[in-house]
C-alpha cells in the first residue's frame, strides 16, 4: 500500500489501527507503520480520541499484561498525538451522527471526533466502517 498525505493534514487513528501497531500484529504490522511514515513524511497530526486509550488497555488490563499497559500508556503520554476528549456533549453529537449514519456508538464517536477535530483522512482496520463525505477512509487488510 503506497499511499500520500496531504501536507500539515490532520489524521484520526482509529483503535485498531494503535491495537496493531503497539502489538505488532503480523498480517497489518507492516501496513500500519508504511502508514505512519508516511503520515510523517507530509507532516501530518495523527488524532484520536481519549476513548482510544481505554479502548486499547481494556484486554491488557484484563490480562494482567503489565508490557503491553506500559506500552499504550508510553505512547499516548509522549505528547506526539493529539488526544481529544470525551465528553457529554460529544458523546450526544455522536449517538446523533451514529444514528444517521448508521454507526455503532464507538464508532460514531470516533468519526465525529474525526469530523470535528478537522481530520481528513481516518485510518482504520474495520472494513465495516462507514463514512459521511467528510473523511477520506483508508482501511487496512
Amino acid at each position: 500500500m503506497t499511499i500520500e498525505f496531504q501536507t500539515d493534514s490532520r489524521i484520526y487513528v482509529d483503535t485498531n489501527i494503535w491495537i496493531y501497531f503497539v502489538e505488532g500484529h503480523p498480517s497489518f504490522s507492516p501496513e500500519v507503520r508504511a502508514l505512519f511514515l508516511a503520515a510523517a513524511r507530509s507532516s501530518a497530526r495523527l488524532t484520536t480520541n481519549e476513548i482510544t486509550l481505554a479502548e486499547c488497555l481494556l484486554k491488557p488490563v484484563r490480562d494482567k499484561d503489565e508490557r503491553k499497559i506500559s506500552a499504550y500508556e508510553t505512547l499516548f503520554d509522549q505528547g506526539t498525538i493529539e488526544i481529544l476528549p470525551l465528553d457529554g456533549g460529544l458523546a450526544r453529537r455522536a449517538a446523533l451522527a451514529g444514528g444517521m449514519l448508521g454507526l455503532k456508538l464507538i464508532d460514531a464517536i470516533h468519526h465525529v471526533s474525526a469530523c470535528e477535530a478537522g481530520c481528513r483522512y481516518f485510518l482504520t482496520g474495520d472494513g465495516r466502517f462507514r463514512s459521511g463525505p467528510d473523511l477520506t477512509v483508508i482501511g487496512i487488510d
